[in-house]
């Protein structure tokens, strides 16, 4: 195994990034059939440092799909170079995920896990139970009703083989993201001061190609693009103490590494090959426009950022100018971390294992993380947040009982044993005592008449459908009346008549006696709603008696 290309950086300058994660070293893994790519950084309160960058070439005799081979080349490589740091992050490349953008209503981001199991399951070709499911939320625009969520789906074998392969290379997993979305984050960081609202970001691989397309910082689509790319025998580089130097790769010779010879180097491809690598490339980008535009009709692309080291990358750049009209760039990372603009350009492969660097470090934002995917949150939860601001209210809504409870009944109840203790005293003087048992017969009536919401509340969610059909707008409680008003939105007509009928049919465990009455209001309709059939019910919980029966017996 020789180290076929190396850049190697030390600095004490910051990428400025906000992050809650403890200051420790980590490792940011990314390969494809040809190289792998190592990225050793620092992660404190104060941002993120690049230490080290190394591109390292994977002979035809590791395979790639192996665990064990491709996790001892790692490890190997790591020995040879002398990282010691265990923690790594990796990612997963665009054709082993499936990839969606939904757009939810807009919700609390602790309901969302459940919202997008139930959404993302209809979208996947296979059982969502063999699926790990995830999703991220950052950038783009949100409006006051949906918002756009990106939900990635890995197989479990895939995950299995993540963990398989870095266990083999003594490592310590961490992370498992996206590498779409590591690259929306790197490009991001480098047009940070000046982006544009449609980005394509393509980054050019051996085998397949990946072409992303970010609106308003949001990646919102997606695709890997068969382009095979012959090897290309450039020079490669390396920094050390601060000053650039250049240094020819091994010669590749029989499947093994040898010595150094002018006529063992891979030929660069020719005009006539490039010139067919970039048609397929500009075709390919053209397929992923049209396909984009599917949902941005009519999309504009105002930039091209353009990632890799297969050395077509500039005739790439250029002919997506010419023929395209889209101002393109190659990827430098060198404004993102303070670097001189040559050294930036050594790592222009480099932009998906920077932004898992980047990514791993902003705690703040919601992120890709197969390896522990955002959790759905329980039945009762759910039931209880079916609509946005029921959700918002739900546990102000717990805090409001207890301090009502405390405020109301706590006196009486104290009085009440109060009184208690005075009736043995009282017996005999039966005018007194008379007094007394009118006092009692009213504190007891005040706790008889007062409703536990709380069961109440779980009673009526019994009666309604799923949020796919029906979403409450609004909950009133009205105490006194003993009565709740619930303004809702329908998916159809007839859910109404539905919720109406569960109303007036239900009944609490045991009993026989119906729990409601139900009175609907007009019903309205708006057109071009998700939820266009708007309606107010008013619940009578019934067997609650309101106020206070005056007692008739005669005073003495």
């Amino acid at each position: 195994m020789e180290v076929t290309s190396r850049f190697a950086r030390k600095t004490q300058k910051r990428f400025d990034v906000s992050t809650n994660a403890r200051h420790r070293k980590i490792l940011a893994l990314d390969w494809d059939i040809r190289t792998l790519r190592i990225v050793h950084a620092q992660i404190g309160k104060r941002g993120v440092k690049i230490d080290r960058i190394l591109s390292v070439a994977i002979g035809p005799d590791v395979d790639v799909n192996d665990p064990t081979q491709l996790g001892g080349h790692i490890r190997r490589t790591l020995e040879q170079e002398g990282i010691s740091t265990k923690h790594t992050i990796v990612d997963v490349p665009r054709d082993q995920a499936i990839l969606k953008l939904l757009s939810l209503p807009a919700a609390r981001t602790e309901d969302l896990p459940g919202i997008v199991q139930i959404q993302i399951a209809k979208e996947l070709p296979f059982a969502a139970g063999e699926a790990v499911i995830d999703f991220a939320v950052s950038g783009g625009k949100v409006e006051a009703s949906n918002q756009d969520v990106l939900v990635a789906a890995i197989r479990r074998e895939v995950l299995q083989q993540y963990e398989a392969t870095i266990e083999a290379a003594g490592l310590k997993l961490d992370r498992i993201g996206l590498r779409p979305y590591a690259n929306k984050i790197a490009a991001c960081a480098q047009l940070r001061f000046a982006m544009p609202e449609r980005v394509v970001f393509i980054d050019v691989r051996p085998a397949l190609t990946e072409i992303d397309f970010i609106r308003d910082s949001a990646l919102s689509f997606s695709r890997a693009a068969s382009v095979a790319i012959p090897v290309d025998a450039r020079e490669s580089r390396e920094v050390r103490s601060g000053e650039l130097r250049l240094a020819m790769p091994q010669a590749v010779d029989d499947g093994a590494f040898g010595e150094p010879s002018a006529r063992e180097f891979p030929s660069t491809p020719t005009a006539m090959e490039s010139g067919g690598i970039i048609q397929s490339l500009l075709v390919e980008v053209t397929r992923s426009i049209e396909a984009y535009r599917a949902d941005d009709v009519g999309a504009q692309i105002d930039h091209a950022l353009i990632a890799g080291d297969s050395g077509v990358e500039e005739a790439l750049a250029e002919a997506m100018q010419k023929r395209l009209g889209i101002p393109a760039e190659l990827y430098n990372p060198a404004s993102s971390f303070g670097w001189e603009a040559q050294e930036g350009a050594a790592a222009s492969a480099f932009a998906a294992s920077l932004g898992l660097v980047l990514g791993h470090a902003d705690a703040g934002s919601l992120q890709f993380d197969f390896l522990h995917p955002k959790r759905m949150v329980s039945r009762t939860q759910t039931r209880l947040r079916i609509a946005p601001k029921v959700g918002a209210i739900a546990a102000l809504f717990v805090i409001a009982v207890v301090v009502w409870f405390v405020r109301t009944t706590a006196p009486a109840r104290a009085r009440l044993v109060e009184l208690d203790n005075q009736i043995s005293e009282l017996t005999t003087k039966k005018s007194d005592g008379k007094k007394l048992l009118e006092v009692m017969d009213i504190i007891h009536g005040f706790d008889d008449r007062q409703l536990v919401w709380v069961d109440v509340l779980l009673d009526v969610l019994n009666c309604l459908p799923d949020t796919r059909e029906l979403v409450l707008t609004q909950v009133d409680l009205l105490q006194k009346d003993g009565e709740i008003l619930l303004k809702t939105k329908a998916a159809t007509r007839e859910t109404a008549a539905n919720v109406e009928q569960k109303f007036r049919e239900f009944r609490r465990e045991g009993r026989t006696q119906q729990r409601f009455e139900v009175s609907a209001g007009a019903q309205t309709e708006k057109k071009g709603e998700k939820y266009p059939f708007w309606q107010d019910f008013r619940v009578t919980v019934l067997n609650y008696e309101v106020g206070v029966k005056k007692s008739t017996e005669s005073r003495p």
